[in-house]
């Protein structure tokens, strides 16, 4: 190497063969030599520091810029925070947090590496829906890799509440989202609440999402009851039901009508005729052909866990509520009663499948879900979107409701 360096320059013999590739090797670790000064200046400290110095200027321009436009619209008496545009304030906090996290990381006495969490935290409150143990575990299931979640603060910014209470018209809870899920059969109002999720085939902007209890039920033993029914000689028990709500009229007309033909087992505490209240449901309609698997009342999407239920003990449903139900069921696989004008005639159709063996066993071949897939698409990602759309934005600007409205229908406020 050190010869290389040494050579001179011979203007006398400039077709030297041995000057030539002593240049071009001179050049060569020259080069290299630039190279490794060039990357060993973007890997120093400097440039961090330069970054967030950098970051400090933006802050310090950010605030000012702040102060000017608040003092413009003063005497206007105006919200700013609420109604304003003009700046992107998770920006600015971003900011503030980048640079209180690179300070506390230098200055630290223990030495210990603080790493930034830049999740957005989300204080809810959940009041009249199921157990706090499954509410939580359904809710971390579709936020908790995006947001830290504090459930059941004591000062939320989005309370979830149902038809079951009315927490949420506590005045403390005026001014915070409100984010109604129903699972009954009623229609939310949309005066009251900010989001909605609920049953019927409509659609509002950004504010409502469409879901039913049939699309949270399990649907994983369906498969396994039928092909067990397949295997094993056809059931002799007729039809069964387990009912715990005794003021729906239609269900209990038909299975009175229905009752002339054979007896109806209902193993409910609501006319029950097996002598004890049955404890495990599905354990209970196995053992029969048929079941009821009639709503409370009819309603546009409202489908419930009864279909479900009577496919998982391996039973023929007989449905009546959404006449749209076949946009999830096989309609082969059941049999819909469409009011009172249809009952004499399903009956008819219900004596035809009970006398005919081959007729049943066809049935039971059909696939119930048209797709396996509905649950897992509707309930765990559809409604995972919903949810973040709401819980990303700006508290101030995730309003969707109108307050006026109460203003001039006072009597309206619950």
């Amino acid at each position: 190497m050190f010869k290389i360096f040494s050579l001179k320059r011979n203007k006398n013999n400039k077709n030297n063969k041995k000057y030539k590739r002593a240049d071009f090797k001179r050049k060569k670790i020259l080069n290299k030599h630039r190279t490794k000064k060039f990357f060993r200046f973007k890997k120093s400290k400097n440039l961090k520091k330069i970054i967030y110095f950098l970051n400090i200027i933006f802050l310090l321009t950010n605030i000012i810029l702040l102060f000017i436009h608040m003092q413009k619209h003063i005497n206007s008496k105006k919200f700013f925070f609420k109604n304003s545009d003009y700046f992107n304030f998770n920006l600015i906090k971003r900011t503030y947090e980048y640079i209180s996290s690179y300070l506390l990381n230098k200055y630290n006495t223990n030495n210990q590496k603080i790493q930034y969490n830049d999740k957005k935290i989300i204080k809810i409150l959940v009041t009249g829906l199921f157990s706090d143990e499954s509410n939580l575990n359904w809710f971390k299931e579709r936020l908790g890799n995006k947001f830290i979640l504090e459930y059941n603060s004591p000062n939320p910014d989005y309370i979830f509440y149902s038809v079951w209470n009315h927490k949420d018209c506590e005045p403390k809870y005026h001014n915070i989202i409100r984010i109604a899920i129903y699972f009954e059969n009623f229609l939310p109002d949309i005066n009251h609440a900010d989001y909605f999720i609920a049953h019927p085939h409509i659609k509002y902007l950004d504010r409502y999402f469409k879901t039913n209890v049939f699309l949270w039920t399990n649907f994983k033993e369906i498969e396994s009851k039928r092909a067990e029914v397949l295997n094993n000689p056809i059931r002799k028990n007729f039809c069964a039901a387990v009912i715990s709500n005794c003021k729906a009229q239609f269900r209990l007309n038909f299975i009175n009508k229905l009752s002339k033909y054979k007896k109806v087992d209902l193993g409910g505490s609501c006319y029950n005729n097996v002598r004890k209240k049955v404890k495990d449901k599905i354990k209970f309609l196995s053992k029969y052909k048929f079941s009821i698997a009639m709503e409370n009342s009819p309603g546009d999407g409202y489908i419930t866990e009864k279909i479900v239920d009577s496919f998982n003990a391996g039973t023929i449903p007989i449905y009546y509520g959404d006449y749209l139900v076949d946009e999830y069921v096989n309609p082969k696989t059941y049999i819909l009663i469409r009011g009172e004008k249809d009952v004499d005639e399903k009956i008819e159709y219900i004596k035809k499948i009970d006398n005919d063996d081959k007729l049943y066993m066809e049935i039971m071949k059909e696939k119930p879900i048209i797709d396996d897939k509905v649950s897992n698409k509707i309930d765990k990602n559809d409604i995972k979107e919903f949810l973040s759309n709401i819980f990303i934005q700006d508290k101030n600007k995730a309003y969707r409701r109108d307050d006026n409205f109460y203003m001039f229908n006072p009597d309206l406020i619950c």
